[in-house]
């Protein structure tokens, strides 16, 4: 299975939902909630993720499918070797935190996540011929 960029209204409509999560997520940096920016980080992620995965095989319910089978189909998908291991990486973070509980969240590894979270989300967008960013939409991007 690989990833098509293809754009469409369901597509957008995750995507969408993605970027008004990581804006919830920099606002929670900004307001000092460690813990929720790493959440919404990572929810951000799921979205974009899910975006990409729309139309694939099989109903996808969990959030640790969403990352198999983003994962599986990122592999031979031009994306960046940087956003394809982000996704995992802010994954487990959010596990230790709010799963876990074997980790406090903390400022520097809230940003680290929201860091990884936009990269993840301008990757994405900008393979499906969309802009997450009003800058961008200048070149002729769709801006979401």
């Amino acid at each position: 299975m690989s990833l098509e960029w293809d754009t469409d209204e369901e597509r957008e409509e995750w995507l969408s939902q993605a970027l008004l999560t990581l804006r919830a997520a920099e606002e929670m940096l900004l307001g000092d909630l460690a813990g929720d920016c790493i959440a919404n980080s990572f929810l951000a992620m799921i979205y974009a993720a899910r975006a990409v995965l729309v139309g694939r095989e099989g109903e996808v319910t969990t959030w640790e499918e969403v990352i198999r089978r983003f994962r599986e189909a990122a592999v031979d998908s031009g994306m960046s070797p940087e956003n394809r291991r982000a996704l995992p990486v802010v994954a487990e973070l959010y596990r230790r935190v709010f799963v876990a509980g074997d980790m406090e969240a903390d400022p520097v590894t809230a940003s680290a996540c929201l860091d990884d979270a936009r990269s993840f989300l301008e990757e994405v967008a900008e393979r499906m011929g969309l802009s997450i960013t009003r800058e961008d939409d200048e070149d002729g991007d769709r801006y979401l």
